[in-house]
């Protein structure tokens, strides 16, 4: 069927395009996790059995949307599968690579088509392989188990399925197991002859079924073989056990002395009968429930749907489909009502939202200054000190809403997460080392805008620790390490910040290599002193690469400039800890959220400038005569350390001005265990402020990271805390 064929009879499939590739999207990555998870594991069976609903469910929807590359793809993919759940094949290297390269092109596939592409690609190697795969790993029989006739040696016109007196909720639970791929058999089972209590033994097999799967019907009924004079009787299951296993649990019933099982063909309506039932389903309320089990009376949001995700477009459209991530109770009541969980919301209108939210805060902190000027002038005036009143309600209001819609933007690092174990396994695999990806704390939140940037500095710092990092097995052998070497991703919150964690257990940063190219370089001077902190530190120079060749995985010297520019914009930066034999560890800091924020506003000349308040460690009144200048960077000592210190106005040009006080304010910012001072002339307090950007031509100036319309209406700029320490604590030693 052809997208052409759909418009000719009155149907548009492209509205519903958006629909399949979400869905399709969602179908890959778990089928590339799965994929991962299951060369560790070996037949884990529950595993198996999701990877093939994956399979079907992603051939089905391509089905319908008439992309007949990615069906047959996913069709042979689902085959493989196929065997491995029943046990006529095992996992194998060969096996996960070819399938691993299935997702690799469908991806491909899919991002023709999100771009309204013909899928030019070709895919008829990698199905020749499949079939290579599935011809030649049959294994041979068992010994000493009892004779059976299993499915696939019943030729299908030999097998004519049994008109079960279905009702329609049965109807339906038949329908999604099919479109899941959950096993659909129809059982056919002899008794030995003159069996006394056929009944009975009727009974203690649907009992045997129950425990593995659902029972739909019995055929004859109980009644029926109990008066009657059959020697036979048939089920309807819905299941996924091996058939194997069935028919053994079956064979171990007294008196039953043979067991066939069938595949029951589907009984779906056809596409135009299903294209029409869903502009039913869009003009009606959808009943969406969530099980834990796989008890097919309910249909979560990624069962919810037929033939693939084109009736999931509709359940979207016009009822909101619950999470089917937490297994909840029952979700509707006695009159047959949905209550909602979850919805799906375009991530722009959650944007337009959230900027008016933003704007809202910019007219309140106007409002409370009008209230100020007003009280200054009118302070006896009880109409001025309503509006105060009303304006401090307001601001708990305000305040309450700005967390709601943060929290919208609030998402799961292991979204990104996710990404790096096949990247790893492949970069493995190119430079023939054992290397495990350990994965920590993918449940911490952050802003999505941070989310959806931090995916490449990520990539580059676990590319440097697999090729760079980790050493080869016979090197690990020598150092007395095991050769598996170990590379682990963790992130968690560290006050108002989300610390990012990238180490390895490799031989650690070759420093004094990376000190030789420096100099080399003219980057540093060949007798000045370095700390080992600071010289792992010059990695992140422009150009600055260690390797004595170029790959395709490192050499170029670009990888970890482009992290700290990357990191810099987010208003983060990042941190190294290297021990040599033991391993370097990549420490990233960046703010929670980069909409709205508490700010510290401080006065330098005639300009007012936002510190980020979750930076702000403590303010400081400071004695000209107490800062001393030590190697050209002015310091002043803070409790028995020294504290560098930068000067707002000569960092940003500013006019000096006229007379200078003997004392000036110190503002101490930091990340983690860095610290600096920022000198400014006078502390204007504390605000809320919404970042705002400054556009593409300003975007990169450097120690500022966006700008603010404060409560009178001017423009301030809002530093960045990350950039102006990177500057000062590493740069400075260039």
């Amino acid at each position: 069927m052809s997208q052409d064929d759909d418009k000719n009879q009155g149907l548009d499939l492209g509205e519903f395009l958006e629909f399949y590739l979400l869905d399709s999207q969602e179908q890959i990555e778990r089928l590339g996790a799965g994929l991962l998870q299951l060369e560790k594991e070996g037949g884990n069976i529950g595993l198996i059995n999701d990877l093939f609903r994956s399979a079907h469910s992603l051939k089905g929807a391509s089905g319908t949307m008439g992309f007949t590359p990615i069906v047959a793809l996913t069709h042979a993919a689902e085959d493989l599968l196929d065997r491995l759940r029943q046990g006529k094949t095992e996992v194998s290297l060969e096996m996960i690579d070819i399938l691993l390269g299935v997702t690799d092109r469908v991806k491909a596939m899919l991002a023709q088509v999100e771009q309204r592409l013909e899928i030019t690609l070709g895919y008829e190697d990698l199905v020749a392989s499949m079939k290579a795969l599935i011809s030649g790993d049959i294994p041979a029989a068992q010994a000493n188990q009892q004779v059976v006739k299993e499915s696939e040696e019943v030729l299908a016109d030999e097998f004519v399925p049994l008109e079960f007196p279905i009702e329609e909720p049965d109807h339906a639970k038949i329908n999604n197991a099919h479109i899941m791929g959950y096993g659909v058999y129809q059982v056919d089972i002899k008794l030995a002859p003159n069996t006394l209590m056929k009944a009975v033994r009727a009974v203690m097999a649907t009992q045997r079924l129950e425990g593995m799967g659902t029972v739909i019907k019995l055929m004859p009924s109980v009644e029926e073989l109990e008066t009657g004079n059959a020697e036979a009787f048939s089920l309807l299951v819905l299941c996924d056990e091996p058939v194997a296993e069935m028919q053994r649990e079956l064979l171990e019933i007294s008196e039953i002395v043979e067991v066939v099982i069938h595949p029951y063909p589907d009984g779906m309506a056809g596409v135009e009968e299903t294209m029409k039932e869903i502009a039913v389903a869009v003009a009606a309320p959808v009943l969406v429930e969530v099980s834990p089990k796989v008890n097919l009376d309910v249909v979560t949001e990624e069962k919810a749907f037929k033939i693939g995700s084109v009736q999931k477009a509709a359940l979207e459209t016009k009822a909101t489909v619950a999470n089917s991530s937490p297994p909840s109770e029952g979700v509707t009541n006695g009159e047959g009502n949905t209550q909602v969980h979850t919805i799906r919301v375009d991530t722009v209108r959650m944007d337009n939202l959230i900027n008016l939210v933003g704007e809202m805060v910019i007219t309140r902190t106007r409002l409370v200054q009008i209230g100020l000027d007003l009280k200054t002038q009118y302070s006896m005036d009880n109409m001025v000190n309503n509006l105060n009143e009303a304006n401090v309600y307001l601001g708990r209001l305000m305040n309450d809403l700005q967390e709601s819609v943060m929290r919208l933007r609030m998402v799961a690092i292991g979204t990104v997460f996710s990404r790096f174990p096949r990247l790893v396994r492949d970069l493995a695999k190119k430079t023939g080392k054992e290397i495990e990806l350990v994965l920590k704390g993918e449940d911490t939140e952050l802003d999505k805008t941070v989310v959806e940037v931090i995916g490449d500095p990520l990539m580059h710092l676990i590319r440097n620790s697999v090729d760079h990092g980790i050493e080869s097995p016979a090197e690990r052998r020598a150092a007395g390490k095991a050769e598996l070497g170990t590379v682990t991703l963790d992130a968690y919150h560290e006050g108002n910040h989300i610390a990012i964690v990238i180490s390895d257990d490799g031989d650690g940063l070759p420093l004094d290599k990376i000190r030789n190219i420096a100099v080399s370089k003219g980057l540093i001077g060949e007798r000045e002193e370095l700390s080992e902190r600071d010289m792992a530190n010059l990695i992140f120079l422009p150009g600055f690469s260690t390797a004595e060749k170029v790959t395709d995985i490192s050499g170029r010297g670009v990888g970890m400039d482009v992290v700290k520019r990357s990191l810099n914009n987010l208003g983060g930066m990042v941190d190294i800890t290297t021990r040599k034999g033991k391993g370097t560890t990549f420490t990233i800091r960046l703010p929670l959220t980069l909409a709205i924020i508490q700010a510290l506003l401080v006065e330098v000349g005639e300009e007012i400038y936002a510190v980020p308040l979750s930076s702000v460690l403590e303010t400081l009144l400071v004695n000209r005569t107490d800062i001393k200048t030590v190697g050209g960077l002015p310091m002043v000592q803070l409790r028995g350390n020294t504290l560098p210190l930068i000067s707002l106005q000569e960092k940003f040009g500013l006019p000096a001005p006229e007379t200078e006080s003997n004392e000036v304010f110190v503002v101490v910012v930091g990340f983690g265990d860095k610290a600096l001072g920022l000198i400014v002339d006078e502390l204007r307090g504390q605000q809320e402020v919404v970042i705002k950007s400054l556009g593409d031509f300003l975007n990169n100036l450097p120690g500022i990271a966006g700008a603010t319309i404060l409560g009178d209406g001017k423009v301030t700029l809002i530093l960045d805390i990350g950039s102006l320490l990177q500057d000062v604590l590493v740069m400075n030693k260039n």
